[in-house]
């Protein structure tokens, strides 16, 4: 059992503000509170906004990132085979499957895995970050506390990794 939880929740309080900042563009008002969860919320659904929802729930969201590329066929023999279309329509077509692989692989991977560090961290304050939590029955374990704080920093990774690449 471990009770040092303060000091990860402050971490945690931290690096939420500095990530919903980088990731609305603007500092927040000084002064004003607002807590680990509203700021969490706020950073995913900023970087939610450059992608369709219904695409990352229903398709990204569980794809593991060794299996990406399979999402779409780098193969276009479907597209030539297709008689119905006109020679220039294959060629748009096969040009905006580049653009969607392009978006797959990197871009939108990108926004989507501080999506899911966001998600982690989220249901990890339901258990460990909740100030709340230690007073219940069940005792907050040493490893717990670990993988909230790997969660944690690798949020704040991601968040300066962005920056330092300037998106």
């Amino acid at each position: 059992m471990l009770g040092g939880w303060p000091f990860l929740r402050k971490a945690a309080e931290d690096t939420a503000k500095r990530y919903r900042e980088w990731a609305e563009g603007k500092a927040l008002p000084p002064g004003q509170f607002f807590s680990l969860t509203e700021n969490l919320r706020a950073a995913r659904n900023k970087l939610l906004e450059g992608l369709p929802r219904s695409l990352y729930e229903s398709v990204l969201k569980g794809t593991p990132k060794e299996y990406r590329a399979l999402l779409i066929s780098t193969d276009d023999t479907d597209l030539d085979n297709n008689t119905a279309l006109q020679p220039a329509d294959k060629g748009k077509l096969k040009s905006r499957r580049r653009d969607l692989r392009t978006v797959l692989n990197d871009d939108g991977w990108v926004k989507m895995e501080a999506v899911k560090a966001i998600d982690d961290v989220l249901h990890m304050t339901e258990r460990v970050l909740n100030p709340a939590s230690h007073g219940n029955t069940t005792p907050l374990y040493e490893e717990e506390v670990r993988r909230a704080k790997r969660l944690i920093d690798r949020l704040e990774i991601d968040r300066l990794e962005k920056v330092l690449k300037g998106q």
